[in-house]
């Protein structure tokens, strides 16, 4: 039987605060490498096989996950040039501090970068920022 192991970060839900730092992050990383992320081919490639399947909830599933992982490669690609930003927004939307963060191990700290970007609040916050640029 496998065990499963009490994660060291609990998330608070995200709230209109947290966008000050989010939009820190996304400046300094550049929106063009976030918007590119909803332009991969492979994000394109599921869409597309989403008008011919009907298994539409899965499929929506699929290009969540995609874009989540595309959008984590983006932050972990660049996270010297935003690393006190995401330590913050880590530490302000969890029950750790900035110190704690800081002292995570390396397969913890990108675990708590994934689950970050895979709330429901953060794929909402790009939808409605992506509305600004349309």
């Amino acid at each position: 039987m496998m065990e499963t192991t009490k994660k060291k970060y609990e998330f608070r839900r995200l709230g209109s605060k947290d966008v000050f730092v989010m939009t820190k992050i996304i400046g300094k990383v550049g929106v063009n490498k976030f918007s590119e992320c909803l332009n991969q081919s492979s994000v394109q490639t599921i869409i597309s096989k989403m008008k011919d399947s009907d298994n539409k909830e899965e499929n929506i599933t699929a290009v969540g996950l995609s874009v989540a992982l595309e959008i984590v490669n983006v932050i972990c690609s660049n996270l010297d040039k935003c690393e006190n930003e995401i330590y913050q927004l880590l530490s302000q939307t969890s029950n750790l501090k900035v110190k704690e963060v800081q002292e995570l191990d390396m397969v913890t700290f990108f675990e708590m970068i994934a689950d970050f970007v895979k709330k429901e609040e953060f794929k909402d916050f790009f939808k409605a920022a992506s509305k600004l640029f349309n």
